[in-house]
């Protein structure tokens, strides 16, 4: 497509739903009324960078809603409907959104200070200190699972009841920590199994957890059987050399894959084989979320123009 960039496969086609300047947008939910979807910005913290915006889906205007927090990443909503945002560094802390429907836009957030212009954003310290990209939440709502994107990073659960934290140890399975301490230092203390950057997770329908896992070019799959659960290689094929961010297709019962080597790209796996949808070589693509058969994903770090959030289908030219 000469407006985007994008070199699309067969029978597929994108529309650009907003233009972006100096946003860089990463991960993408959808409101559990499906009436927004919202943005990450991975920008550097500062009053005036955004880091969370929002996509009226009935009208496609898009409103920035926070601004303030350093390199906003992982994005997901959690079981009680807040909206958690996680930072991407090595002092990245979760911050909990309540009702980010009712959310007034324009919101600030002091990060020296650890305070924000509106009660409902707070820093939520009970996930703990490291770089938040990959969140995903349990079918039974009892668990948040987060994972340090780092090199040797660890992979942590949180019972969202009593606010027990857990790292997964190389041989003792989960074993519990405090949060209000250094969590990274805890992990090697403890001998926590370490991994070669995750970068995001996704649930599946039987309560499976994938990992994309960068530095190894593979997605692995979480069993969380209680104290000690497996962990084996859900797909690994050399043509995805660093997958990123992952989505769940429940109308196809397909797993969408970004891959932000250069040039980047989108994949599909339906279970047989691997699909390759969409390539762009003057950006990074990421954030893919897939709602009802349409996918969304966007453009980030885009050289050749303004970055996007585009909207893709199959079956149909989108205008």
């Amino acid at each position: 497509m000469a407006s985007t960039g994008l070199e699309l496969a067969s029978g597929w086609h994108a529309r650009s739903m907003v233009a972006w300047k100096n946003t860089r947008p990463d991960m993408l939910a959808i409101s559990p009324d499906g009436k927004w979807l919202y943005v990450s910005c991975e920008t550097r913290a500062s009053i005036l960078a955004p880091s969370l915006a929002a996509i009226d889906l009935e009208t496609g205007r898009p409103r920035i809603l926070v601004s303030g927090l350093m390199r906003a990443d992982g994005l997901k909503f959690a079981p009680d409907g807040s909206l958690w945002i996680g930072e991407e560094f090595p002092q990245g802390l979760i911050w909990r959104i309540a009702d980010v429907g009712r959310l007034p836009i324009g919101q600030k957030v002091d990060r020296a200070r650890m305070v924000s212009s509106h009660h409902a954003i707070a820093p939520f310290r009970a996930a703990g200190r490291f770089a938040h990209e990959g969140i995903t939440f349990s079918r039974d709502k009892r668990f948040a699972y987060l994972a340090d994107e780092a090199v040797k990073g660890s992979l942590y659960r949180l019972n969202l009841n009593t606010r027990r934290m857990d790292v997964l140890s190389t041989d003792k399975g989960w074993v519990a920590i405090s949060p209000a301490l250094d969590t990274r230092d805890q992990a090697r203390h403890l001998q926590a199994r370490t991994f070669n950057r995750i970068e995001d997770m996704e649930t599946l329908p039987d309560g499976r957890i994938l990992m994309a896992e960068t530095g190894t070019g593979s997605i692995l799959v979480l069993k969380d059987t209680g104290k000690h659960p497996e962990i084996e290689v859900y797909l690994h094929d050399s043509r995805i050399a660093h997958p990123d961010n992952l989505a769940w297709d429940a109308a196809r019962k397909w797993l969408w894959i970004t891959d932000d080597s250069a040039p980047s790209s989108l994949w599909a796996w339906d279970g047989q084989k691997l699909i390759h949808i969409a390539t762009h070589r003057h950006a990074e693509i990421t954030g893919v979320l897939a709602v009802g058969g349409v996918i969304y994903f966007n453009l980030q770090g885009r050289s050749n123009g303004p970055e996007l959030t585009l909207r893709l289908s199959k079956g149909s030219t989108e205008n």
